[in-house]
């Protein structure tokens, strides 16, 4: 199953140190935060959860504790939520590199167009001049 979909047919929520959140207002929080209103903290606090939940049983009942499937799936849709949130900071990062090396390269030439001005002759540089008067 799903675990969206898991989450939504159980109602599942999402301790944050400002009360219980859904799944959709996990992707509004930050990866990390001063704060600790952020995607680390909301797994550390599910994860030491899950390692408190019930201790292991090897003779008898072997049935899932169902606090804990809860907690375990809570866990996988905060490590997806934090690197779908990560790859969308890659994206966004690559983007910037690309428009700064696109600024530059349009700076770049600009230069090259001012230094071929400034090396024409005045003969080239009066025709050019003629040219835009004409």
């Amino acid at each position: 199953m799903d675990m969206y979909k898991f989450a939504a047919q159980k109602k599942l929520r999402f301790p944050s140190t400002k009360g219980q959140l859904v799944v959709e207002q996990l992707f509004d929080l930050p990866l990390k935060s001063t704060n600790n209103f952020d995607l680390n903290t909301v797994a550390k606090t599910i994860s030491n959860d899950l390692k408190t939940t019930g201790e292991e049983n090897f003779v008898g009942d072997t049935t899932l504790d169902p606090h804990k499937e809860m907690l375990e799936v809570a866990l996988e849709i905060v490590k997806d939520v934090i690197k779908v949130k990560q790859e969308e900071n890659a994206a966004r990062l690559n983007k910037l590199k690309k428009a700064e090396e696109r600024k530059k390269i349009l700076n770049a030439i600009a230069a090259k167009k001012d230094q071929q001005l400034t090396t024409a002759s005045l003969e080239e540089l009066q025709q050019k001049l003629d040219a835009l008067d004409g």
